[in-house]
């Protein structure tokens, strides 16, 4: 556990005159949890994720929970089984990837689900008023579907899918593992995460977006129509099928992480739709794009 322990706080940046103390002091935050039974030391794994959101919200509580950890924070509890997602919630709840505010009421098309976080994340939002999320996963979108039941007094906003959205309808193969569900996708050996040996291939459905999107916002006229993209890969394909089916037109704000191929075609395409663009760039293979009218 020290060696351990050791590695974690030179990751957060401690020189090695200090790290004594720190040490002891991220020891005694992981034993402070007190989980019972903590299955593949989950809560150590994730140790330098819970330094963070801990800082964030000092009165996080953790307790064994099936096959890894309830944690109870900021009014929600979630249900998490790995490390990468400790690492979702401080993104999304810490460092506030989507943290949207305005002054109208708005729909969010939540594409990439996981397993819940970002769309709970939105429903905690007084200002969202309907949240359609998709998730391909079977395994991913029953953990999401077991955090919206824990957390009924927002998740009546969220109505979910089990299939994912792209530029047209098939079914496709993607490697999935279970410690790294937020990489499962059309990329493949491109991601940094999925080791094969580690991972099966699976099937999942993924439904053309111009098929699917028109009906849902027809449901809610007069409203700003938000779509948060994380999806492995495919949101070069949505954008493009957004694009050629003038779907574009009737989205005001565009929250995405793209994979591998670069920002530039991205970019392009929504400010030739009269989009402005934030864009950022996190590793060289990934990054964010905030676009708004």
């Amino acid at each position: 556990m020290k060696k351990y322990l050791h590695t974690l706080l030179k990751k957060l940046g401690y020189k090695v005159s200090n790290i004594a103390q720190k040490e002891l002091d991220l020891k005694n935050m992981v034993n402070g949890f007190a989980v019972q039974n903590d299955k593949n030391d989950l809560v150590l794994k994730s140790a330098t994720y819970l330094f963070e959101i801990k800082k964030y919200f000092p009165k996080l509580a953790l307790k064994s929970h099936k096959d890894g950890v309830l944690a109870h924070f900021n009014d929600l509890n979630l249900y998490l089984e790995s490390s990468e997602e400790f690492f979702i919630v401080k993104e999304v709840f810490v460092e506030n990837d989507y943290n949207l505010l305005s002054n109208e009421n708005f729909v969010v098309f939540d594409i990439g689900m996981n397993i819940g976080i970002s769309s709970l994340f939105f429903a905690l939002n007084k200002n969202v008023d309907k949240i359609y999320s998709f998730e391909p996963v079977v395994t991913t979108y029953n953990q999401a579907t077991y955090n919206l039941e824990l957390n009924k007094a927002y998740s009546h906003k969220i109505e979910a899918f089990n299939f994912g959205l792209g530029g047209y309808s098939r079914v496709e193969k993607v490697l999935y593992n279970s410690q790294a569900k937020g990489n499962c996708g059309i990329r493949l050996e491109s991601s940094l995460v999925i080791d094969k040996k580690d991972a099966k291939e699976i099937e999942i459905i993924i439904k053309d977006i111009s098929e699917v999107l028109p009906d849902l916002m027809a449901k809610h006229p007069g409203q700003k129509k938000v779509l948060k993209i994380d999806c492995e890969g495919a949101e070069y394909e949505i954008l493009l099928k957004l694009n050629d089916a003038n779907l574009l037109n009737g989205i005001d704000v565009l929250l995405i992480e793209w994979h591998d191929k670069g920002a530039t075609i991205l970019e392009e395409l929504l400010v030739a739709n009269n989009f402005s663009v934030i864009s950022r760039h996190l590793t060289s293979i990934t990054g964010m794009i905030y676009a708004f009218k």
